[in-house]
């Protein structure tokens, strides 16, 4: 394959040299613009015939001009080897071939995706930023993975807006105390690899977080889970929870064949329920393809394709999370707000007063008009994606020019670092914004490093009351009362909320961006091009 990279690249010389078309020239003329002997010409002009590049009909008799025809530009016989290297699942190949002739591979990476975006029927090409993780529900933090996570696996139950729908259960019910839940679940759910779901492996992906040293403080209610029926589970709680399904819609919630649940990364497979399944991961790419066996509604594509390179970090918009390519003029905009918000958590109690938390505040929104009052060095952390690096480099700026040293270290979405003076991150709102919220606070490792005996006590008494709140409305007062009291307190900022909005070819359509920030996959199509009649 690596040859074919130097066949496109002399391709590409001698069509500099020649130009599309018809053409009489010696061999030996063909062999300057190649470099190389006259002998291997031959051979480099029968090889490109066969891929259809030129074609070539010599002359018979030494230094006569031969035929040569040019059929190809020599991006689209680009485009060609890379179809081919793909589907040989030759993914490192396929960038190198992009990069022929000292191209810069992201962009001509991009113009590739544009390209195939345009003539496929049934593929969405996408381009991404960054390596994804693996795709283990109960490990995946990172917001595109959890996306992804719901594209492969089904949950219990599913939540759009306020709706609660079926997922792998079509129905379910608790006692007038809500601490006993019942949920039935459907006959013939199969996963990827034909094997049936069974109520086993409800009861272990469930029974997982309750003893997941990072998501037992958010599930550490649930008492107990069993099954004594072929399609149905209990689950037992230890307090109210009017709720619980909504808890359970969430992506570590998903369920997976109970013998991959605990399974190292290099040992795990990614085996769903879910409408796509995963035809490739690597570091290059990531392949879904439709589910014909799914339980719910098909997709309507056949593939979803993530194309990976990390130069795109750097075109990456700070209100988008993905986007998709097209040479196409008409577009479209699909927009929502609230997926989240960003946050500053004030650690050290020394710093948490008015003027220092109105001074950050000012700050990461473009509005610091007097010094921070600070005299100390600071440490902080932060999250990592682009917004709050850049609240990063604003405050290691301001504080440099006050002559204050810090430290910033950067973390993963969830795993804020210990003894930080300062906490920069976000809050995502995936499906119910309360129970988004109920999940920062029960997750979130450090309180007892930043809050008082006292504070520790009315925030665990708050967050049982909002936990047992049948009411929807009454919960989302007293979370709003709780994120109110924090700010009062100098503890917890709300920087700003994060909006996306994504400007779309005409010819994707079913584009409905979720609380994740990303749409649904299985929602989406292509509108086939009108081809004129005759």
């Amino acid at each position: 394959m690596a040859a074919d990279k130097r066949k496109l690249e002399l391709y590409e010389n001698l069509f500099k040299q020649l130009g599309p078309g018809e053409h009489c020239i010696t061999i030996g003329t063909i062999a300057d613009y190649f470099q190389c002997s006259e002998r291997h010409s031959r051979t480099l002009l029968k090889q490109m015939q066969t891929k259809q590049w030129l074609s070539w009909n010599p002359a018979r008799g030494r230094g006569l001009r031969g035929t040569l025809v040019c059929l190809q530009e020599p991006i689209d016989a680009c485009y060609k080897e890379v179809e081919r290297a793909t589907v040989k699942g030759n993914y490192d190949m396929a960038h190198k071939l992009i990069g022929f002739n000292d191209r810069n591979v992201a962009s001509g990476l991009k113009q590739y995706l544009t390209h195939a975006t345009t003539a496929s029927e049934d593929t969405i090409f996408a381009p991404f930023h960054r390596t994804l993780s693996w795709l283990h529900p109960h490990h995946t933090m990172e917001r595109t993975e959890r996306h992804l996570i719901h594209e492969v696996f089904q949950t219990l139950v599913n939540l759009k807006g306020s709706e609660l729908t079926g997922g792998i259960s079509h129905a379910w019910e608790s006692d007038d105390n809500k601490t006993l839940w019942t949920f039935y679940l459907r006959s013939g759910v199969f996963f990827h690899d034909q094997s049936p779901v069974t109520t086993s492996d409800v009861v272990e992906s469930l029974k997982a977080l309750t003893v997941s040293p990072y998501w037992r403080a958010l599930y550490d209610h649930i008492a107990d889970i069993n099954s004594h029926t072929a399609n149905q589970i209990q689950i037992t709680l230890k307090h109210s929870d009017p709720h619980l399904p909504k808890l359970l819609s969430r992506a570590e919630a998903s369920i997976m064949p109970k013998q991959f649940i605990y399974r190292a990364e290099r040992h795990f497979k990614p085996i769903g329920s879910g409408p796509f399944v995963v035809e490739v991961s690597s570091e290059k790419l990531l392949r879904l393809k439709r589910n014909p066996t799914f339980s719910g509604q098909s997709a309507l594509v056949e593939h979803i394709e993530l194309w990976i390179h990390k130069e795109w970090a750097e075109d990456k918009k700070c209100a988008e999370n993905f986007f998709f390519l097209s040479d196409e003029q008409v577009q479209y905009t699909a927009a929502t707000s609230d997926i989240g918000y960003f946050f500053l958590l004030i650690n050290n109690k020394s710093l948490q007063n008015e003027c220092f938390q109105n001074s950050l505040e000012r700050l990461f929104n473009g509005q610091l008009d007097a010094p921070i009052p600070c005299d100390r060095h600071i440490d902080f952390c932060f999250e990592n994606n682009n917004e709050n690096r850049w609240f990063s480099r604003k405050l290691t700026s301001a504080l440099k020019q006050q002559g204050i040293t810090s430290v910033g270290t950067q973390v993963v979405y969830g795993h804020p670092a210990a003894k930080q003076d300062l906490a920069i991150g976000g809050i995502r709102l995936e499906g119910d914004r309360t129970t988004s919220l109920l999940a920062f606070f029960k997750l979130y490792p450090y309180w007892q490093a930043n809050l008082t005996w006292k504070q520790q006590d009315h925030l665990k008494q708050t967050l049982s009351v909002v936990r047992s709140e049948v009411d929807t409305s009454k919960q989302k007062q007293t979370i709003d009362e709780l994120l109110t009291w924090l700010h009062n307190n100098r503890v917890l900022t709300i920087i700003r909320s994060e909006d996306l909005s994504l400007s779309i070819p005409s010819r994707i359509r079913g584009v409905e961006i979720n609380s994740i920030g990303w749409c649904d996959f299985s929602k989406l199509w292509i509108k086939q091009r009108m081809t004129p009649s005759h």
